[in-house]
């Protein structure tokens, strides 16, 4: 067997764009800035002064949409954190250049837009991801493996924010043509992680109301809504959403018949008991979309999925359980999930 000589010479830096220069956008943009052999070369927002605040930051060069980055900036991988409506678009310009693709989930706003990704990428050779980053969070993965191979008989969800009262996020966030409303933009980041956990979802009920801001006309997403929920394993499950409330909650209790576990991703925590044995441990504050971020460059680096944990194919499936939510809202009867 010949020898194999390893090469000295490091890495090449691998090139990132940006498509949406706000919150998201940003905080993916520093993070690329604090990984080693990542550099954020390219930034596009509809707002002209937002991409070139945010590239000014980077020494990055700013486009005004996503066509135009993907064809003149010369990029390894495109981050998507745009609205929802948006991604769809921006993705399909980034898989057909052959650029790997990261969106911020959801993965779409409609399931023919999200079925039309995963068609693109089963195409491609691209790597590709959706940005659920509590799959990558040190606390599911302790829970996951705490709850390993035990039965689950019942879970129990809770997203509480205070979007309603303080307004401390893009107003598009609380309408529904533009964010999807509190199911697609909170309520799926729990289910999700109970996916992760658990198992598919089957079926799904829901109400919701506007109960506390009823008189704000301009925005019609829900700021209170309840959803009850089976897994194909027979498990069944609660959740209960607030975008008007003091306080920030997000939690997932699971439920066996000589177990429970709480999962308080708010404080960092996990309580509970498994038999006699008691459970109370208190885990560091991560960045998590950083982890996520580190995975989805492995793989752009092996140029294969691998160590990201949810593709556009397991995402869409997220998308269709929080659309039978959806049309639960509206037909205030079970729906199936997928139908």
């Amino acid at each position: 067997m010949p020898d194999v000589k390893k090469s000295n010479e490091p890495k090449r830096s691998l090139n990132i764009g940006i498509v949406g220069c706000g919150q998201m956008g940003q905080k993916h943009a520093r993070n690329c800035a604090a990984i080693k052999g990542v550099v954020v070369t390219a930034v596009a927002d509809t707002n002209k002064k937002r991409a070139h605040t945010l590239a000014d930051e980077l020494k990055a060069a700013a486009y005004p949409d996503s066509e135009a980055l993907v064809e003149e900036a010369g990029i390894d991988a495109l981050i998507i954190a745009t609205p929802p409506a948006e991604h769809r678009k921006d993705a399909l310009a980034a898989i057909k250049a052959g650029k790997n693709v990261l969106i911020e989930k959801p993965i779409a706003l409609d399931i023919d837009s999200a079925k039309s990704l995963c068609n693109a990428v089963g195409k491609s050779s691209v790597v590709n991801a959706v940005g659920f980053h509590l799959r990558y969070a040190p606390i599911t993965q302790k829970a996951k493996s705490l709850i390993s191979g035990k039965r689950v008989t019942q879970v129990r969800s809770v997203t509480t924010t205070g979007y309603y009262l303080n307004f401390d996020m893009p107003l598009w966030f609380l309408q529904k043509k533009h964010s999807g409303g509190p199911l697609l933009e909170q309520t799926l980041h729990m289910i999700d992680a109970a996916r992760y956990m658990v198992g598919d979802i089957t079926r799904v009920f829901a109400q919701g109301d506007r109960i506390v801001k009823p008189e704000l006309r301009k925005f019609d997403s829900e700021d209170t809504m309840v959803l009850a929920y089976k897994f194909a394993n027979g498990a069944l499950g609660t959740h209960a959403d607030s975008t008007a409330t003091t306080v920030f909650n997000w939690e997932i209790e699971l439920f066996g018949v000589d177990w429970r576990l709480l999962v308080d991703y708010a404080r960092k925590s996990l309580e509970g008991y498994f038999g006699d044995e008691i459970v109370h441990l208190q885990l560091p504050d991560t960045d998590y979309h950083k982890i996520e971020l580190e995975a989805f460059i492995n793989d752009v680096r092996r140029r294969k999925n691998g160590a990201i944990r949810s593709d556009f194919n397991d995402a869409t499936k997220t998308l269709e359980t929080m659309l039978a939510g959806d049309r639960s809202l509206k037909t205030h009867a079970w729906e199936i999930v997928g139908k």
